[in-house]
Formats: C-alpha cells, sequence, structure tokens
C-alpha cells in the first residue's frame, strides 16, 4: 500500500488555513497515486489544550466542524487518516474521517502521539512504538507535525520527526525535523520502502542529531516562527559579555539575521575590560549593530534626585545602596535603556535568564526580567555552556572569555570577574541538586534524606570531589539546600509568575505553577 505522509505545519487557532493545507495535501497525494493519505494529530485545529477559552468559540468550532466536512468529501478515490484523541495503552490511534473504510484491513498500524518537542522525546517515541510493533506484529507508522504554539507561559515546538517502523520494530524512514515536508512510502508484508513523489529520486531517511543539537535548533524554530507570528523583525539584546547573553544573541542572530539584531553594552565601574572586550567581539564576530551605553550617569540621577526628596509623615530616607544599587543596575539597563532603544528600532528586548536563574529567583522583576520571550529560560545554566561550545564547534563565535570567566553579573565590586568573584549559584552542583526538584519532582525532604546517607551526589549526578570542595560539613550542605529550596518555593515563584513566556525543551519549563494567578 502506497502511502502519503503529511508532515505539515500546524497553525493553532486557524482551522480554515490548516484545511487549506490540507487540501492541497491531498490533491498531491492523489497525484502521486497514493492509497492513503495521514495527517498528524490536531492537524485541523492544533492541540486543544494550548488553545484557551478559543477552544469553546461556536464560530471556532463551526469553522472545525466545517473542515471536517469537507475533508471527508476530498476523500474519494484516497483514504484520509487525521490523528484522533482515542487513547490505548498509551498509544493514539488515528482515525478514518470518511465512511468508506468499513471491513479494509491493513497490515500496519498508525499512531499519533504527543507532538511538543523535548530533549526525551525521541526516545520515547521509539520505546512506545516498538511496542505497539510487538502487540500489532504489524508495521507502524508515526505521523507528526511541525509548527509552535504558545500558551501565553510557555511555547512549545513541534518537531515532526515523522517516521515508520518496519515489522521488526527497526525504523525503516525517518523525516526532517522541525521542517514542513511530505513523502511517500509502499508498506506491503512487514516491509517499508520509500517511494518517489515530486522528488529525482526517493527521498533519504533523515537521522537524528545529538541531544544538544536538537536544542539548539529547537530555540532557534521557535524563536524564528514566534517572532513572525508577533510581527517582530528586530531584537534589541543587552550584551553583557557573559555567557547567556551571547547565546542568545547566537540564536537570535540566527533566526532573524545579525543586522536585526541590536546588542548594546551597558557598563558601569562594576564591569571589568575582559566582558566589555567580549562582548564587543561578539557583535563583531555575528555581525551585528552594536553600542556601548553606559550607565552610571543615568543611575546617580535617580540615586541623588531620591536623596533630595521627603516623604510627608515620614521621616524615611531613601538612600539608594547595597541590594537595591544592584537592583537599580538591572532596572535601567533592561526596562529603561533597552526598551527605549527597542521602542526607538520597533523592536522587542530578550530575557537572557536561564532555568537555574530562574529556580531560584536570583534576576530582578523589570529589569533582566523583561522580555518578549525568554529562549534559554529551559535550560539550566550548565546546558547554556554545552550550547556555547556546540556553537563554536566550527569557529569561534562566541569569545572564549564568555565562556571561561566565573558567570556574573558584575553588579558590586564582589562580582569582579578578574577576580575569579561571580554567581552565589555554584552551577556543576547547584544544577543537579534543582533538576532533582525540578525536572524529578522531587521535595526537600528527599534530597535532606540523601545527604543525611551520604547518596546525594550520586543520586543526583553530581561531582563528590567538587561537593566536598564546597561544604566542609554536612551541617554546611544542608543550609545552603534549605536556603536554595526556600527561595525555589517563595520568592523565586513569585518572579518566574512575571516570567516572559519559555520557549520549552525539557517538558519540565516553568510556566505550569498556580497557572490561575497567569491568566
Amino acid at each position: 500500500m502506497k502511502v502519503y505522509i503529511a508532515q505539515m505545519n500546524v497553525l493553532p487557532g486557524n482551522p480554515d488555513e490548516n484545511f487549506k493545507n490540507m487540501k492541497a495535501v491531498v490533491a498531491r497525494a492523489k497525484k502521486a497515486k497514493a492509497d492513503m493519505v495521514v495527517f498528524p494529530k490536531d492537524a485541523i485545529s492544533g492541540d486543544p489544550y494550548k488553545l484557551g477559552s478559543k477552544q469553546n468559540e461556536s464560530e471556532f468550532q463551526s469553522k472545525c466542524m466545517a473542515a471536517e466536512n469537507g475533508l471527508e468529501k476530498l476523500s474519494k478515490g484516497i483514504e484520509i487518516l487525521r490523528g484522533s484523541s482515542e487513547a490505548f495503552d498509551d498509544c493514539m490511534y488515528s482515525h478514518y474521517v470518511d465512511g468508506n473504510m468499513d471491513g479494509w484491513e491493513h497490515d500496519f498500524e498508525v499512531y499519533s502521539g504527543t507532538q511538543d518537542f523535548t530533549t526525551s522525546k525521541d526516545a520515547e517515541v521509539e520505546e512506545i512504538c516498538k511496542r505497539f510493533v510487538s502487540y500489532e506484529k504489524k508495521p507502524v507508522l508515526y505521523v507528526a507535525g511541525v509548527g509552535t504554539e504558545n500558551s501565553g507561559k510557555n511555547i512549545y515546538a513541534m518537531d515532526g520527526c515523522s517516521r515508520v517502523f518496519d515489522k521488526a520494530g527497526k525504523v525503516a524512514f525517518r523525516m526532517p525535523q522541525f521542517k514542513a515536508c511530505e513523502a511517500m512510502v509502499e508498506i506491503a508484508n512487514g516491509k517499508v520502502k520509500a517511494l518517489w513523489c515530486d522528488y529525482a529520486k526517493a527521498p533519504k531517511s533523515a537521522k537524528p542529531d545529538a541531544p544538544i543539537a536538537q536544542i539548539h535548533d529547537a530555540l532557534v524554530y521557535m524563536i524564528r516562527a514566534n517572532l513572525e507570528k508577533f510581527h517582530i523583525g528586530r531584537m534589541v539584546i543587552g550584551a553583557s559579555g557573559g555567557i547567556d547573553s551571547a547565546v542568545s544573541a547566537v540564536l537570535y542572530a540566527e533566526a532573524i539575521g545579525a543586522k536585526n539584531v541590536y546588542l548594546i553594552n551597558m557598563p558601569t565601574r562594576f564591569n571589568s575590560d575582559t566582558t566589555k572586550n567580549a562582548a564587543r567581539d561578539l557583535a563583531k564576530n555575528l555581525g551585528c549593530p552594536y553600542m556601548v551605553a553606559p550607565i552610571s550617569e543615568m543611575l546617580n540621577a535617580v540615586c541623588d534626585s531620591l536623596a533630595k526628596c521627603d516623604f510627608v509623615r515620614s521621616d524615611k530616607k531613601i538612600v539608594v545602596e547595597g541590594i537595591n544599587y544592584e537592583n537599580l543596575q538591572a532596572r535601567t539597563r533592561s526596562a529603561s535603556v533597552l526598551a527605549t532603544i527597542a521602542s526607538v528600532l520597533g523592536a522587542g528586548i530578550t530575557c537572557n535568564g536561564n532555568k537555574s536563574e530562574a529556580t531560584t529567583g536570583y534576576c530582578t522583576l523589570y529589569g533582566d526580567t523583561c522580555g518578549v520571550m525568554c529562549a534559554l529560560g529551559d535550560l539550566w545554566k550548565t546546558q547554556v555552556y554545552e550550547l556555547a561550545r556546540y556553537i563554536n564547534r566550527k569557529k569561534v563565535v562566541i569569545p572564549k572569555a564568555s565562556i571561561d570567566i566565573p558567570a556574573s553579573a558584575e553588579l558590586s565590586d564582589a562580582m569582579k570577574v578578574d577576580e575569579g568573584k561571580g554567581d552565589p549559584i555554584k552551577y556543576p552542583y547547584h544544577d543537579k541538586l534543582f533538576a532533582y526538584w525540578v525536572d524529578q519532582n522531587h521535595g526537600l525532604a528527599d534530597s535532606e534524606e540523601l545527604l543525611e546517607k551520604g547518596t546525594l551526589c550520586e543520586t543526583i549526578g553530581a561531582d563528590s570531589k567538587y561537593f566536598k570542595k564546597l561544604f566542609k560539613t554536612k551541617a554546611e550542605a544542608l543550609d545552603d539546600m534549605r536556603l536554595w529550596h526556600r527561595r525555589f518555593r517563595g520568592i523565586a515563584l513569585a518572579k518566574r509568575i512575571q516570567f516572559p513566556p519559555i520557549l520549552c525543551v525539557s517538558g519540565s519549563a516553568f510556566g505550569s505553577e498556580y497557572s490561575e494567578s497567569q491568566g
């Protein structure tokens, strides 16, 4: 049987456009003399769980029903399948949209499952489909769409990677990732063969990339697609010379072109020549427009002005120092300088925060949390470094200094990178601990128990030698653990609720906590 696979770009909440695309696909499938055409799950509507109240609108429901009826009319001379949501042993069968299939028996099954990209999805699909093959004793066709979905707090990528498993459970044909495309395969006697379909020759089966490459591609894909949906063609990024802003700049430059990414370095007396030079070199390597905008005079003006002001009915004076001065720097950079430049340029601004910072609230509200989206918000800091090394795999794009210096906000003398001073988060250890809480859904009591048993590092995957350098006693480690967990479930939650939408790659991104307060 000749099966036409439509790995289409599904547009959430747009049944009219989706049906238009599906109609064109059916016409191409008929022209190719296919016996069947298969569409992804929710190809007409998009994922209903991410559409919010739109899925309940009568107009939207009517359009979906009209599209369903339209597909049925197109089924003359060809079978049409579209993914349904009927669960069976963790699998989703596709169903026919026409009424002409009574008594028809195929020697393969079609599976349509969760389409959102995660770093573990590939292995999960393989496991489920192989189990399905074993159960059905037939080849299995897995069909997924591409595109992006936005829940308001999270942005997801549908990555495609549709594939056909033969009767032995091996992948006989695989389609590309993050790319709308079509292919035709012949399935007969448990065997699978890719056929010519508008190509000079039959397409080759795509090979999966390394996980970090998939993360890179997913982020660029989501940035490009969503900025297009937002009608934003330019972005402004605060380029500090650090690793987060450097990686963000590269991703945005790849997504919308370097000429459309404006990098702004905003130094004070706390910023080292090392980081200032790294920011300059990054812009040169990428070919991005670059500006140095010192903010010390702005900070002084605010501090001096407030010091001259008096309260009525209080003798409290406003002296901006310490952590308050650090926060003023962060807010001046983002909410004032970057936002103003973006307004003049008709651009958006980025949030360069990562998952480690989001977990602990190590960020400034209305400062570095500002932005139209948060590209690195689902990546632990150690993953950001891994992504930087991947970006530099062929040539140096991100300056070596940005990778080698201690991670630091450079907001005080206590954060001088040239003296080896940096963030209070010790990422090689804390990232593992935070992931144990966030990604693996464990509580403080679980990690306390592991610490008491002496199995903490082994369980969470942390380096025991590094751990012993950080903490001289078990009591020190326990106090540190409780401090960060208190922030994780306290002030950090209040900050995360006000984060811009996070690009999701792990399946455990922040954004669904206390969702009733985020609507």
